[in-house]
């Protein structure tokens, strides 16, 4: 005589039910812990790598903007002293030309007078370039000639050697200031970059400080984005050495 397997009672099922319910939902529970726990980890690394690349974009561009800054006040430093130069030869210059009107005046008054003696006199000591611009301008018959310049000096001959060290140091002070202002947005450049990395680190730093895993990527992403557009933009400035 065999014995026959027994079925499970109602009570039993209905007991096991709930318990494997139950066990369902800790599992769920633990799993779902875990995935927060680990994206939370992932959240809190990359924060980590951004806050370090923003830190050293930071200090790269704020040591670039210290650079051009200086290139900016040693180029307009050139300038200044470009400009006490050419004011020094511009000075130069007019007492020269003074010099030079009185001595024509003077020469003009004796071939006025037909003292011939005194105009001679006065034409063999001309300074240069006053003697071979009135040499030339009388050469040009202006007596009669109208299409002669009206004075010896609008002769093409006729040229200041300080006025034209004048109008060089001139070139050279606008060289240099233009040079000093280039330098000097470029710096500001660097400057708000420096800005920018810093919005980077406070975006990163308040990651994952959030309620909701959702806001803490968000947050993230835009520190990823600054970061990258910054650091794509300041690597095509100009680098000072």
């Amino acid at each position: 005589m065999t014995d026959e397997p027994k079925s499970a009672t109602p009570e039993a099922s209905s007991t096991a039910s709930p318990r494997l319910s139950s066990l369902r939902k800790r599992v769920a529970a633990v799993a779902s812990s875990n995935r927060t726990e680990r994206m939370q980890a992932m959240v809190d690394l990359v924060a980590t790598i951004v806050m370090a690349l923003a830190t050293i974009a930071t200090a790269w561009s704020g040591y670039q903007s210290a650079l051009w800054g200086g290139e900016d006040t040693a180029h307009m430093s050139q300038a200044m002293k470009a400009i006490i130069r050419a004011g020094e030869f511009n000075n130069l210059a007019m007492q020269r030309i003074a010099i030079h009107v009185t001595l024509f005046g003077q020469w003009t008054g004796a071939v006025a007078a037909n003292n011939t003696t005194q105009a001679e006199f006065l034409l063999a000591r001309f300074p240069e370039p006053l003697k071979t611009a009135v040499k030339e301008w009388r050469a040009l018959d202006p007596a009669t000639n109208p299409n002669a310049p009206a004075s010896p000096f609008d002769m093409p001959s006729y040229v200041v050697r300080e006025r034209a060290d004048a109008d060089r140091w001139e070139l050279v002070a606008g060289d240099e200031t233009d040079a000093a202002n280039r330098a000097g947005d470029i710096s500001d450049q660097y400057l708000v970059y420096t800005i920018i990395f810093a919005s980077v680190l406070f975006f990163a730093g308040i990651s994952g400080k959030f309620k909701t895993q959702v806001l803490d990527i968000v947050v993230l992403a835009i520190g990823i984005v600054a970061l990258s557009a910054g650091t794509i933009i300041m690597l095509l400035q100009p680098v000072a050495r």
